[in-house]
This record gives C-alpha cells, sequence and structure tokens, in this order.
C-alpha cells in the first residue's frame, strides 16, 4: 500500500472566484472545509496537487467568515507554527493529558523532518509533523512523507487519512494527518506503547521532486487516558437507503477530541454505488449539530461532529436531536454533490448525551 498522503487526494474543481463571502450557505461552507480537513482517501486513483492548494486558499477565504467557531478555526489552522493538533483542529480543550510530545527533528540529505506530537484515539492516530530543507519553497509548494508506522515493532496500516497541511514558512511545510489504522484488532493497546514511525521518502508537490533517507522517530506512547475519558452511549437506530443497504447506528462517542457516531452497513444492494451519508440537527439548546461522514467502508462507517462548521459542541447540552441524509456520489467525478443533492433518509430521533 501506497502510503503517500497526498498522492491519494481526491479529484476536486474548486473555483474560489465563483463564490462571495456572504454567499455562503451551510453546505457550500461545508464543501469548503472539507477539502481542508477531508481530502483523503485511500481508494482514490489520482493525486491532485491543485486541491491542497486551493485547500491552502480556502482557509483565507474562511478566515473572513463570521459563523460559529468557525472563524477561530481558520485564524487557528494559518497560525500553524503552533504546531499543536488542538489548535488546528480547532479544538477548545486541553489535550496535554493525552497528547505525546515528542519535539524531535532529524536531517538528512538536507531535509529536516520534525515530529512534533501525537495522540492516539483508539484505532486512529494523530500526528502533528514539520518539514523543511534549505530549498525556497514558491507559494503553492508543499513537502509530504511516505510514512511507516509500528506499534510494538508491528507493522500497521492505515486504511484512510484526513487532515490539512500549510506552508508556515519559505522552507517549512507543516501537516497535521489523522490516519485510521487497521490491523490492530488483535492488539493490545493498552499501556505504554512502542512507537516508531519511519518516513523513506520525502516529496515535493506529491510527485515532482524525491528525496530518499531515513528519518526514524521511536517513543513511547499511551491511549489509556483518554480512553478512560470517552464517554460512550448505545444507540439503536437504522434507516434504509433507496438501493437496500441498511445503515445501523451502534454508539455514540465524546472525549477530548470530538464526537463520533460509529455504525454498521448490511449491504443489500445488487449494484456498487457509493453514498455518502450525514446527520443533521440540533441540540436540546437549539444549537445546530451536524455530524459528517469521516470513514465509510463497505461494513461499517464513522461520522464526526463538524466543529468547524458549527463550534464546539455546547457542554451544557443533554440531548441531540438528529436526522440522517444521503446522497449518491458521481462515479466518475469527485466532486463533491450539491446540499440540494442530499435527501432526508429516515426519522428523526434522539441521543441522550448526559
Amino acid at each position: 500500500m501506497n502510503n503517500d498522503i497526498y498522492s491519494m487526494l481526491n479529484d476536486a474543481k474548486i473555483n474560489l472566484d465563483e463564490y462571495k463571502k456572504d454567499d455562503f450557505n451551510d453546505i457550500e461552507k461545508k464543501l469548503l472545509k472539507k477539502n481542508i480537513r477531508k481530502s483523503i482517501k485511500i481508494n482514490s486513483k489520482q493525486s491532485n496537487r491543485r486541491k491542497v492548494i486551493a485547500a491552502a486558499a480556502i482557509v483565507v477565504v474562511l478566515t473572513g467568515m463570521s459563523f460559529g467557531n468557525t472563524r477561530a478555526y481558520a485564524l487557528a489552522k494559518i497560525n500553524l507554527v503552533s504546531e499543536s493538533i488542538s489548535s488546528v483542529l480547532g479544538i477548545e480543550k486541553n489535550l496535554e493529558d493525552y497528547n505525546t510530545v515528542v519535539n524531535k527533528a532529524i536531517t538528512d540529505n538536507g531535509v529536516t523532518v520534525k515530529l512534533n506530537e501525537v495522540i492516539l484515539d483508539d484505532n486512529e492516530l494523530l500526528i502533528s509533523t514539520n518539514i523543511s530543507s534549505d530549498k525556497i519553497l514558491k507559494e503553492d509548494d508543499f513537502w509530504n512523507g511516505n510514512m511507516t508506522l509500528y506499534i510494538n515493532n508491528k507493522k500497521v496500516k492505515f486504511i484512510g487519512a484526513s487532515g490539512g497541511i500549510e506552508k508556515i514558512d519559505d522552507n517549512t511545510t507543516q501537516q497535521v494527518i489523522e490516519y485510521d489504522l487497521d490491523s490492530i484488532k488483535d492488539m493490545d493497546l493498552s499501556g505504554d506503547l512502542n512507537m516508531k514511525i519511519l518516513y523513506s521518502k520525502i516529496t515535493l508537490n506529491g510527485d515532482e521532486e524525491n528525496v530518499n533517507g531515513t528519518w526514524k522517530f521511536e517513543f513511547k506512547t499511551n491511549g489509556d487516558k483518554l480512553k478512560i475519558d470517552t464517554k460512550t452511549v448505545n444507540l439503536d437506530y437504522g434507516f434504509e437507503l433507496d438501493n437496500g443497504n441498511k445503515y445501523i447506528l451502534e454508539k455514540y462517542t465524546s472525549n477530548a477530541l470530538g464526537q463520533k457516531v460509529y455504525g454498521k452497513i448490511i449491504n443489500n444492494s445488487a449494484n456498487k454505488e457509493t453514498c455518502n451519508i450525514l446527520l443533521k440537527g440540533h441540540d436540546d439548546l437549539g444549537n445546530k449539530v451536524i455530524f459528517d461522514l469521516s470513514r465509510g467502508r463497505k461494513d461499517d462507517f464513522v461520522l464526526k461532529y463538524e466543529n468547524v462548521l458549527v463550534g464546539n459542541m455546547n457542554g451544557k447540552a443533554s440531548k441531540l436531536i438528529l436526522t440522517p441524509y444521503a446522497v449518491k456520489m458521481p462515479e466518475h467525478s469527485g466532486k463533491e454533490p450539491s446540499f440540494d443533492e442530499y435527501k432526508k433518509v429516515g426519522e428523526e430521533f434522539t441521543i441522550n448525551i448526559k
């Protein structure tokens, strides 16, 4: 499996000139945001350098908007020199109890890779990395690395990733990537874990220039505290799409990194069409709530609460009142469907989050 993140970017068509600051409705803000944080899928067959470039431009556009705490996220996103995962993700909570600060830099063949910090959240690993060299980067240039991960000396594959990248000075880009780990079902992830992150190739703009070398980081991390502090609510709700596939919502989780809804898919479809789903509604205090598809596979899926769109969840809320929506994805285009194409596919339901 090729673990070069930016060789897996989806094809997308983005024209910022078509938008004006005051013209953004909720779904348009959503589509812009997705190019910053959710543009990467393992099954993509093409890389699109322009999408990363557009994502950087979109951040600047978002800075001038006023909708909830998304503005705070955009400002934090631009100030990536902080090297903090929480600031990049727009998380208000202090993550010091959960992160592992590595803060180690290795230079090989003129390229320096600095591993800032990592956070292990069950089967997801968030990594903040700076990559720099003596090369003066053009406005749209970016570095990225081909990463291999080992946990307790066992190689771990990842089946998906999402994140963002930004140039923070003339020589350096920073990336914060969340890896969806695979092949860990039989692994004991409790207690201290011996981690090894190995970069063997650094690329410029995904494919224009390759630098081979060895950038190896070995350290210990521990996800027990975050796991203990994760609240779980079991769910018993499902809905069916027109193609016959049934989606079962199994649990809701909440921790310092955010809120998620986990579910399974009973695949009854005779065709191979792909659908995007989301949950939309409000809490019992009247605040807008959106859970967007973060990971979708043949048999299961994960939806994540979108703090970028609607701000961090209100800590005083006790209920979430949600409705499922879905849209069929284009077969031959990476262009996101419009909001009007999402259709209601189930009845309103409530999650008692307290």
